[in-house]
């Protein structure tokens, strides 16, 4: 899964216009999404845990998008997951 998890990698920096420096961090689903809320900032009045749940949506989209991945946990780990 390593072309596609680079490709979902890839999919949330230009989403979200963030660098991912360091992508073996972001192992699960929950560091991605914890990463991106961190790095960007609310929009149109959310509080933190609003963007929080914006911004997993669109992993979510992107995860269903990049890597056939549509149901998940957050501390499931990518390179356990089988789409």
């Amino acid at each position: 899964m390593s072309w596609a998890l680079d490709e979902f990698l890839a999919s949330v920096e230009e989403e979200f216009g963030v660098s991912i420096e360091d992508a073996e961090q972001l192992d699960t689903p929950g560091a991605v999404i914890d990463f991106v809320a961190s790095a960007t900032s609310p929009e149109d009045g959310m509080n933190e845990d609003e963007h929080r749940d914006h911004v997993a949506a669109i992993v979510g989209e992107l995860m269903a998008r990049t890597l056939g991945i549509t149901r998940y946990r957050e501390d499931w780990r990518f390179e356990d997951m089988r789409s």
